[in-house]
């Protein structure tokens, strides 16, 4: 009899003996010890070597497979990942926490990340002939990503799964609701009073959406469209999703005569420029101006002040679409799959509160 991942014998239920509970035990890397029990190659000392499987014994470690075979093509696994811009591995928090969270992952079940390609390797001939040359491949793509490109990868690549990407395909997806929670942030705006609110947030040429269509800019629209407020284009401009994008679009909206009340904006990190424009104009957060965003990423409750925004759970986006994609990979998830994670609106001081606008 079953309880989630542990096992009930002799009325005492036994919890699961993970890998990491091996590495803790020898003080070695999860990936030491996957290496170790998987027989694959590595420079590990025999001394080390032995006593991970003196360890695994000793805790009564047992494989998830139940034959050989399953065990081979368990070990045999080849999980890679795919981003649209390989920059956004190393320079956005956003992507990067995602990326965490798939090696953690990976990582906790035996397995490793063997490769992370972005959408412009893939023009390379030699790195399709790798793809296609392997038989068990499983692919997480990475963010939005253009519809051409997932369906070309779909018929190339075994399994296949987006991560933060938005639903339209017959692929799995791990996501969030990118609009509702957008139209949450603007309404608790307009809920404290705030009428003349100002929107940066930018194209996504990834997926081959403007701005206008683009699914949080669609959230603040709704917001103000169901609560009579009106959007005023001068106040919409393209931040382009990175800090100094936010900082121009920020100063472009204060060049205006007339000046808005409230932001929202589409990234944290174009938060982090507005921030910039906004002060060197002498002008307060929130007194003269109330800031809200989309990510919460590390930096976002170290603002001065606080930054008020969405929270995305980016670890565990990562670590879902791992369990999702090893699913299908075992043929228990048939048909495709959409799962939509909930986010969370940190209510921090860049907020405020007004009682006119």
């Amino acid at each position: 009899m079953l309880y989630g991942d542990n096992r009930f014998e002799s009325g005492v239920i036994v919890m699961k003996v993970t890998l990491k509970d091996i590495a803790d035990r020898v003080n070695v890397s999860i990936s030491t010890v996957s290496r170790v029990l998987n027989h694959v190659p590595c420079s590990v000392q025999e001394e080390t070597r032995e006593k991970i499987l003196q360890v695994a014994e000793e805790l009564g470690y047992k494989s998830t497979k139940k034959t050989e075979q399953n065990s081979r093509k368990f070990s045999e696994r080849k999980i890679g990942c795919i981003l649209n811009n390989m920059k956004d591995k190393y320079h956005d928090a956003y992507f990067s926490e995602i990326i965490y969270g798939i090696e953690r992952e990976l990582l906790d079940q035996g397995l490793i990340l063997c490769f992370t390609y972005d959408t412009q390797d893939l023009e390379q001939p030699s790195v399709m002939e790798e793809l296609l040359s392997i038989d068990n491949l499983g692919v997480i793509c990475i963010g939005p990503m253009n519809s051409d490109v997932l369906k070309s990868l779909s018929k190339k690549v075994p399994y296949l799964i987006s991560a933060g990407g938005y639903p339209g395909l017959d692929l799995d997806y791990v996501t969030v609701d990118f609009k509702q929670a957008v139209k949450t942030a603007t309404e608790y705006l307009i809920d404290g009073g705030h009428r003349r609110i100002a929107w940066i947030g930018g194209d996504s040429p990834a997926s081959g959406f403007p701005m206008e269509q683009e699914m949080r800019f669609l959230g603040f629209k709704a917001a103000m469209e169901e609560r009579g407020v009106a959007l005023k284009p001068e106040w919409i401009k393209n931040g382009k999703f990175d800090i100094t994008g936010g900082y121009e679009a920020m100063k472009a909206i204060l060049s205006q005569p007339e000046l808005p009340t409230a932001l929202v904006t589409a990234s944290d990190r174009m938060a982090y420029g507005a921030y910039k424009a906004i002060q060197e104009k002498g002008l307060s957060i929130p007194d003269d101006m109330a800031v809200v965003s989309f990510d919460d990423l590390e930096m976002s409750q170290f603002m001065n002040p606080p930054l008020t925004t969405v929270r995305v759970y980016k670890e565990d986006m990562g670590r879902i679409a791992v369990r999702m994609l090893l699913q299908k990979m075992d043929g228990n998830l048939p048909l495709p799959m959409t799962s939509l994670l909930p986010t969370q609106f940190m209510i921090r001081e860049s907020s405020g509160r007004r009682k006119g606008g």
